[in-house]
């Protein structure tokens, strides 16, 4: 799923609350479940116990460690056997085109590969959700478009529960199955891509999820029981209608 929105949205900090690094309270759990769901007890746990893999939106690498230390280190820090580590690192770096990298540091690395090593350090202690800060936003144009192909590959191949955050309709399309789209702090609607797509819901998902034309027109009558409305081509408000008639219907 894709936290969708413009800045200031509200979008990192559901994110961060999901992870337990922004405390929530009980007026801030009714604002985003607006049928008043009381807050589950879980919400309680500290973040380092909430077994979530958690990608930053600077990747935020250790400078001093190798990629293979730094993808080792959540396991390190559950004291995982020294033979377990190597196994599972170099697992998941060669999962992520990376097993040839373990003994450089990330100042050594392109982008994109920094990126990938900041998902194999989430994911190698088996998460069962992992958690993206706009990954992608830190990449020039042709790594962003490989990288949303190998992040949509990746967590389908992986089986995993993802939520990613991110300001841009098209990536939110293009990697996720659901998408909530958020205005000033309130779900404005959700669905699958498809349904954000092609039947918004209101004006701003519709202006904000594509390209759209915008149609000032006077409802004049209702006939055989639909709405009708008739407007001049390129009328605006306050003008009199003068000959195009237009009528909702339902988009299949």
């Amino acid at each position: 799923m894709s936290l969708l929105g413009p800045s200031g949205s509200g979008k990192t900090t559901l994110l961060r609350a999901v992870a337990g690094l922004e405390k929530t309270d009980e007026r801030t759990d009714r604002h985003w479940q607006p049928h008043g769901v009381r807050r589950h007890a879980r919400s309680e746990i500290p973040a380092e116990e909430r077994n979530l893999g958690l990608v930053f939106q600077s990747y935020a690498l250790w400078p001093h460690k190798t990629v293979f230390d730094n993808v080792a280190y959540p396991l390190k820090l559950r004291k995982v056997a020294a033979g377990e580590i190597k196994e599972r690192v170099q697992r998941v770096l060669d999962q992520l085109g990376l097993g040839h990298l373990g003994n450089r540091h990330p100042h050594q690395l392109s982008g994109g590969q920094q990126q990938r090593v900041a998902i194999g350090r989430a994911l190698v202690y088996n998460p069962p959700v992992i958690l993206l800060d706009e990954p992608l936003s830190n990449l020039d144009a042709k790594l962003r478009e490989e990288a949303r192909v190998f992040l949509r590959e990746l967590i389908i191949k992986l089986g995993l529960s993802a939520l990613m955050v991110t300001h841009d309709q098209n990536e939110a399309m293009a990697i996720s199955d659901r998408i909530l789209l958020l205005n000033n702090g309130v779900i404005e609607q959700q669905g699958t891509p498809q349904e954000m797509y092609g039947s918004p819901a209101t004006l701003f998902a519709a202006e904000f999820m594509g390209s759209n034309n915008r149609l000032h027109g006077k409802v004049m009558a209702l006939e055989n029981g639909r709405r009708g409305s008739k407007a001049p081509a390129g009328a605006c408000g306050g003008e009199r209608a003068r000959g195009l008639a237009l009528a909702s219907r339902r988009r299949r």
